[in-house]
């Protein structure tokens, strides 16, 4: 009973947090209110705080459960079960692979060389690759600006919708540069395009590496609100030369840091069942 209520614990938090974590892509549920909280009265958001608050309140239910029908002593004593640290060592190793594997798999893509295939959206051009050079109007009246907070520091993203001259009011947009505050485009064009809202359209020609579904959530939530049609998914021109490796950096950081706890957890948990027979 002890093993099995120690269980159904675990596997609550591990659903609790893949369901913030999915909320998150998905901007949606608790993580959708938190952030738009933060965004109409600060402008921006913190990433790391909307998560937490966000996991907190869906775990409140069970803690409070937990501390009302008294399990809280249950469960202190199934936290010594045989098994724990054999389970927290494999978990923690199956996470360590998981980030090498991402780790040599992004530094590996970061080394290879690539041509940056021309892609001019008046002829209607498909893109073949993901470096490009890409040639549109910048739609500057659709311009959205996104903060968010990371580890004290904000920073601002701006969305230009980029069309075909024969784009039209109603019809979907496909692809968005995404460029980083302060910087001004001139109609020529730079190495840093951000654009005032009040600039009029004009042509530009930029560099960058496509992402596909790109564009985050807050972003698409405010062209739904304002009833301007997105293709699904939309394609953003991210100008970061890491743009196409960043997530798999990012995996091999995250689960690094998973099996890292893990095997720490696994190294208690021996050390405590090895004080319990000693006692």
């Amino acid at each position: 009973m002890k093993s099995g209520l120690k269980w159904v614990i675990w596997l609550y938090f591990a659903a609790a947090c893949a369901y913030i974590f999915y909320e998150w892509y998905s901007y949606s549920g608790l993580f959708r209110l938190a952030a738009e909280w933060q965004l109409e009265h600060f402008g921006s958001y913190g990433l790391k705080l909307t998560l937490i608050v966000s996991l907190l309140v869906l775990l409140s239910p069970a803690a409070v459960l937990i501390s009302l029908t008294g399990m809280q002593d249950q469960l202190r004593s199934a936290g010594s079960g045989a098994g724990s640290p054999a389970i927290f060592a494999l978990l923690g190793v199956v996470a360590l692979a998981v980030a090498v594997g991402a780790g040599w798999y992004g530094y590996a893509k970061s080394t290879e060389t690539f041509e940056v295939e021309s892609l001019d959206l008046s002829k209607g051009d498909t893109p073949r690759s993901t470096h490009v050079t890409i040639t549109g109007i910048a739609r500057t009246e659709y311009v959205v600006e996104f903060g968010s907070k990371s580890a004290g520091t904000t920073t601002l993203d701006r969305y230009t919708p980029l069309t075909p001259p024969t784009w039209r009011p109603g019809q979907p947009l496909v692809y968005f540069m995404k460029a980083n505050m302060p910087a001004d485009i001139p109609p020529g064009g730079s190495s840093m395009p951000t654009l005032p809202q009040r600039t009029p359209a004009f042509q530009i020609t930029q560099s960058g590496v496509l992402v596909r579904d790109g564009l985050p959530g807050a972003v698409r939530e405010h062209y739904r609100k304002n009833n301007i049609a997105i293709a699904s998914p939309p394609i953003v021109l991210d100008l970061s030369s890491d743009a196409e490796v960043r997530p798999f950096f990012v995996i091999a950081g995250v689960s690094g840091a998973v099996g890292f706890l893990m095997l720490i957890a696994a190294g208690a948990a021996t050390l405590r069942q090895r004080r319990l027979s000693q006692g």
